[in-house]
This record gives C-alpha cells, structure tokens and sequence, in this order.
C-alpha cells in the first residue's frame, strides 16, 4: 500500500459519484492495494457524455441507440464507453472497437475500421452503408446477432494488430 499516496489524497465523506471515479481511477494509477468496489466499476465503464449526447438525440434514435448500448455492453461486459472523433464509441483495452451516431434519417454503426465491414459484407448487403458506416433505423434494426458479428470481427482484427 502506497501510504504516502493514502495520507495525501483522502477520499471525502459523502463524496460525489463524479469524485469517487476520479479518486479511485488516480487510486488504480497510483496504489492500487484494493479492487474498485463492482458496483463503482460498472459505473466507470459509463460515460455521461453519451447520455448527454443521447439526450440530443430523435426519440426514435435515442431508443435504437439506448438499445445497441445495452447489447454493447452485454456482449462485451469490459467494454468502456468513449467519446471518439465526437462520437459516442466503446473501448477494449484502450482500442475502441465499435461507435454509433444519431443522423437526421435514422442511425449509424462505426466499427472504427473498414476491414470489420468488408469481413462482413454478406451479413450486411441488406443494410445501406458506407466504407466506413453501417445506417439502420426503426424500420431495419440492427439484430443483436449483427451486433455481436461486428464487434467479434473487430476485437479479432484489434487481436491480430497486437
């Protein structure tokens, strides 16, 4: 235990959710002698600013979005919410592996990669897309079973980079 780091940085009484994060995230960097409690964790893994960014959102795409994120995150427990390239994205040791965006004629996916699409082009033909993005929206939703594809594709291509 790192007692001069302890002594000098006390986490206070009725602190914050916002100041227990920083406190243990600065906790795990510096000492790191307990687990994060499970419950705090779960609650790092969120990033408010894609609630905020939901927020923003059409009632219809903030309901197929809120639903992509709670598969994202059933999927791939560890995942960790972002903020990349202005968007809301997940993150996988430090490599984000899928992101998504309200657009003014439904929704996106962005695997952040355009290999994940072209690996799987015949899972998605039915879907319109671009190199970089896959569009869906109430009408053509994204299937967990897609979503799952997607992001093993991805975790697989982030796996044989490293």
């Amino acid at each position: 235990m790192n007692t001069q780091w302890h002594a000098q940085h006390r986490l206070p009484k009725g602190a914050s959710l916002e100041q227990r994060i920083a406190w243990h995230r600065e906790h795990q960097k510096r000492c790191a002698c307990r687990p994060i409690p499970p419950k705090l964790q779960e609650q790092m893994r969120r990033d408010p600013a894609i609630d905020e960014y939901l927020a923003g959102a059409s009632r219809k795409s903030r309901d197929l979005l809120q639903k992509l994120r709670k598969s994202i995150h059933a999927l791939v427990p560890e995942v960790e919410e972002c903020i990349s390239y202005g968007l809301p994205a997940f993150r996988v040791g430090g490599r984000v592996i899928a992101g998504f965006a309200a657009t003014s004629t439904g929704c996106s996916y962005y695997p952040f990669s355009g290999r994940t699409l072209e690996t799987l082009a015949a899972d998605i033909a039915s879907y319109e897309q671009t190199k970089g993005a896959l569009h869906f929206g109430p009408d053509k939703p994204l299937p967990v079973s897609l979503v799952r594809k997607l992001l093993q594709a991805r975790i697989a291509e982030g796996a044989r980079r490293a």
